[in-house]
């Protein structure tokens, strides 16, 4: 007997999608940064550049993987990251510069890695 199965189309989750889409901004904000002259002092936009890369290489990887621990650990990254910058005024930790943009772009990161992952929780989808 000769069954023919059809492919399964596998549907992107909306962990996939904060994935793919916050790995490429930081990706792209970290080469940007690199290729500009990035400062290595303390403060340093370098650094910021480097922690951008190895977290948008994070999100990426987590593409093909579990995305949504990754979304969890991009979150508190951020969440942490804007608590920190509010707090340590121009720097986080006297490593990280903090800017303007960062105080928009760290809690719209952390708040949207939050909702990513009340939404895949509510999808029955929480270990994506």
């Amino acid at each position: 007997m000769i069954t023919h199965s059809r492919p399964t189309a596998t549907r992107t989750t909306v962990a996939q999608w904060y994935c793919l889409v916050v790995g490429l901004f930081l990706l792209i904000r970290s080469v940007t940064t690199l290729l500009g002259d990035p400062v290595f002092a303390t403060p340093g936009s370098g650094w910021r550049a480097v922690l951008q890369a190895v977290v948008a290489v994070a999100l990426l990887a987590g593409l093909r993987t579990r995305p949504v621990p990754v979304v969890v650990a991009v979150g508190a990254l951020y969440a942490s990251e804007t608590v920190l910058g509010a707090l340590g005024g121009d720097a986080i930790l006297g490593i990280i510069p903090v800017d303007m943009r960062d105080r928009i772009v760290h809690p719209t990161l952390a708040i949207a890695a939050a909702l990513v992952v009340l939404v895949a929780r509510r999808g029955g989808r929480a270990d994506d």
